[in-house]
């Protein structure tokens, strides 16, 4: 669980563009990013708002 964590994590340091929030477009970079990860969208979508609402380090 911990190494998922750290590659999602690195995942989506690598692949986030600049002011992502709030536009669908960039966002969808992301949601891309996570599904090579964990192939199932219900998934993606549930750690996608982690994501989203941890402002600090994204």
């Amino acid at each position: 669980m911990l190494e998922l964590a750290l590659k999602i994590d690195e995942t989506v340091r690598q692949v986030r563009p600049d002011g992502w929030r709030g536009i669908q477009a960039r966002e969808q970079i992301i949601k891309s990013a996570l599904y090579g990860l964990l192939q199932d969208v219900g998934e993606v979508e549930r750690i996608f708002r982690i994501i989203f609402e941890h402002k600090a380090e994204y």
